[in-house]
């Protein structure tokens, strides 16, 4: 006897070890007769055994448990409550791709017609009714947890129920959950979704977590009426917000978005401005191209460099190497340095090699670590050059942009080098060396 029989005694062993254990046990069989059982664990006295029969439940994925899950949001034990969130959440889930929403979309979920009646699952039908009518529970954790799984079944029945609680619920992280609903409701093809989520931002947009829910929302929802929110959200207080605002912009396809993402460049926070650079490439407007630049100085975030490389490297050539040689002609270090790091996305060598003869070691250093990742044979001797650099960094960057370039040639000049008066330049000659003898 291996299946659910084998199990459900072991639901009443003494020790609440084996008792979650077994209840694991019984959602990984997959059989959906192990939901009685699963119900009556929800009982026992252990906190890890009800946690357990809850995720089991979630496994299982039939709507039979989703009552159960209801009531266990109102469990004292936090651990709980957040595995029947997940499990009502993953039944939603699952359940969504067998309901048939067209037919449901002008049903009444406390009131389904005969028709609805006749070709739902009995099941089905009584988890909308009660999710539909756990929106006006009185505990915010019930509210919570039947407004996401309503939206993950993708119920738009629910909508008028979910829009009041997104403006109206005293609790702030209801609001939040309606939100997301709602969201997940415009995705199912509710159109009234994003007209909502837009109407409802003026109210909510000084409360945090409903604010970054209800951008979030629009954003996934590829909303193109939303421009107004998004540049509004710009200016949030809450860096999710702001981040969120810019992957909204780069989706909305107006013009009107390049200004707005260049001044996101200068942002506070570091995530906002790497999205700001990677929604400018998205974008691919050349016009960003000056302030690009001039965002990825020497002292920026790598992870923002790299996104303003990436930027640049989507944008046509022609339009980006004007400003690139603008840059390299600026009487800023910081620019010429963030033009000479840039030049090697877009593989300029010719730029890269009069950025190598620059003043300012930072210049020539920057230089030096992109000509590699140019990737020309060419800029082989350039570097070799370079390895006899008065500034140990750029000396350094030399021979880090040789083993970059990949090419056995310059294994020669690196020997030559070998005993560099500085241990970290001997120490980056030597690695260079060990990468171009290596067999490729």
């Amino acid at each position: 006897m291996n299946g659910v029989e084998a199990w459900v005694p072991r639901l009443q062993a003494a020790a609440a070890s084996d008792r979650a254990n077994a209840c694991e046990a019984l959602g990984l069989l997959g059989d959906k007769k192990a939901v009685g059982p699963l119900v009556h664990a929800l009982r026992d006295l252990d906190g890890d055994v009800r946690a357990a029969a809850c995720e089991a439940m979630g496994r299982l994925q039939d709507p039979r448990a989703i009552p159960p899950l209801v009531s266990m949001l109102r469990d004292d034990d936090e651990t709980v409550r957040g595995e029947a969130f997940a499990a009502l959440l993953a039944i939603g889930q699952a359940r969504a791709a067998a309901l048939p929403l067209d037919l449901l979309a002008g049903e009444d979920p406390r009131n389904p017609s005969l028709q609805a009646t006749q070709i739902v699952w009995p099941a089905d039908l009584e988890a909308i009714k009660l999710l539909d009518e756990s929106l006006a529970d009185g505990d915010p954790e019930v509210r919570i947890g039947a407004a996401y799984a309503l939206g993950a079944l993708g119920i738009v029945g629910s909508f008028n129920a979910l829009a009041w609680l997104l403006t109206e619920d005293p609790d702030l992280d209801v609001r939040a959950a309606a939100a997301a609903a709602i969201g997940q409701l415009g995705r199912a093809g509710d159109r009234r979704a994003e007209t909502m989520l837009v109407q409802a931002w003026e109210r909510v947009r000084g409360d945090g977590e409903v604010a970054v829910d209800v951008v979030r929302a629009l954003v996934e929802l590829g909303a193109k009426g939303a421009f107004f929110v998004f540049e509004q959200a710009l200016h949030h207080a809450d860096e999710r917000v702001r981040q969120l605002a810019t992957l909204g912009l780069a989706g909305s396809g107006d013009p009107a978005a390049t200004p707005r993402l260049c001044r996101a460049l200068r942002d506070p926070h570091t995530g906002v401005r790497r999205n700001a650079a990677a929604a400018l490439a998205r974008l691919g407007d050349p016009l960003a191209g000056d302030k690009l630049i001039q965002a990825a100085t020497p002292d920026e975030a790598a992870e923002v460099r790299a996104a303003i490389g990436e930027a640049l490297s989507r944008m046509p050539l022609d339009r980006v190497q004007p400003a690139l040689t603008r840059a390299l002609a600026s009487q800023q270090a910081a620019e010429r340095a963030a033009a000479a790091y840039l030049m090697g996305h877009v593989h300029d060598g010719e730029g890269l090699r009069r950025a190598l003869q620059d003043a300012v070691p930072a210049v020539r250093k920057a230089a030096a670590l992109s000509l590699g990742n140019a990737g020309r044979p060419a800029d082989r001797q350039p570097l070799e050059a370079a390895l006899g650099d008065p500034e140990w960094r750029v000396r350094v960057a030399a021979a880090e942009g040789l083993r970059r370039l990949g090419d056995p040639a310059a294994i020669p000049a690196l020997a030559r080098r070998a005993a560099d008066d500085h241990p970290v330049v001997r120490n980056a000659i030597t690695l260079a060396q060990r990468a171009l003898e290596a067999p490729r």
